[in-house]
């Protein structure tokens, strides 16, 4: 039986430095019906030789100007023919595995999302830290207390049309924005409890950039979408009761130890400016 047709889309823009690490992560999975598309915003560094030199094994790619990564992921996916979709930034990785791993968890039809776990890396791909993951929380995702890592998370493509899309007129929550409307439509998401994703944090990345926008963005994300006010007494309350059955799953998978671990980071995020990795006050 042919897997299902798994589409990727890589967005980039003078990542030189990191993409060919990127495409490899992608290309070496040896998955035997992928679908890989990179859509490039017109780099004036080496990214678009880099990019040329893989074109024998990618679907489609072009590099011309566009109005940011939401616009260039929406442009992609409009191309992809794939049952399974997903983006991966030009700084990122996958780990070995991981379209396998995917394409078995959606083999039941039981879930229109799917993810796992997250590796942070640095600039030089050191691991810095690791996101783990346990069974989704829907109202604690819409409420702050369950995060998804976006490279780490993949849907069917009926999930991703009826949403509607990515929204480019976000330009740095369109992921957070994409899997809210992705909870509001009542998708099934389902956990797969090994890593998936290594996700870069570097002084040029967006998620350790831009704090103010992001914030202004949230706000309007929470306007158009909760069903009452983030902070509220009732959200307080959704919050407090997603984090702490969150807690009781990391237990009962074992992942205790690890839990704890992270209290260091937890205790240092309360003043941080950080947007994404172990000390972001988002986690």
């Amino acid at each position: 039986m042919t897997p299902p047709r798994i589409s990727i889309v890589t967005p980039s823009y003078n990542q030189g430095r990191f993409i060919e690490a990127t495409i490899q992560s992608v290309l070496t999975q040896d998955y035997p019906n992928l679908e890989y598309i990179i859509i490039d915003g017109g780099s004036k560094d080496e990214s678009v030789d880099i990019i040329r030199s893989h074109e024998s094994r990618l679907a489609y790619w072009v590099s011309e100007k566009d109005s940011g990564a939401a616009d260039a992921i929406a442009k992609g996916f409009r191309r992809a023919t794939g049952d399974i979709m997903a983006y991966l930034n030009s700084d990122d990785l996958y780990t070995p595995g991981t379209l396998h791993a995917v394409a078995e968890a959606f083999k039941s039809g039981k879930s229109d999302v799917v993810y796992g776990n997250t590796w942070w890396i640095d600039t030089e791909g050191v691991h810095i830290g690791e996101r783990r993951q346990t069974p989704f929380a829907p109202m604690g995702y819409l409420y702050g207390g369950f995060d998804l890592q976006q490279p780490a998370v993949f849907w069917s493509r009926q999930t991703y049309e009826k949403s509607g899309g990515i929204d480019p007129s976000y330009l740095f929550t369109f992921d957070t924005e994409l899997f809210v409307r992705f909870v509001k439509q009542r998708s099934r998401f389902m956990h797969v409890n090994q890593f998936f994703a290594e996700f870069r944090i570097h002084p040029r990345s967006k998620s350790s950039t831009e704090a103010d926008r992001c914030d202004i963005e949230l706000k309007r994300l929470r306007s158009a979408h909760l069903p009452y006010p983030y902070d509220s007494a009732r959200a307080t309350w959704t919050r407090t009761r997603a984090r702490t059955q969150r807690a009781l799953w990391y237990v009962l998978q074992g992942d205790a130890p690890w839990l704890l671990s992270r209290i260091p980071d937890r205790w240092k995020s309360r003043h941080s400016t950080e947007l994404a990795g172990p000390r972001s006050r988002w986690m």
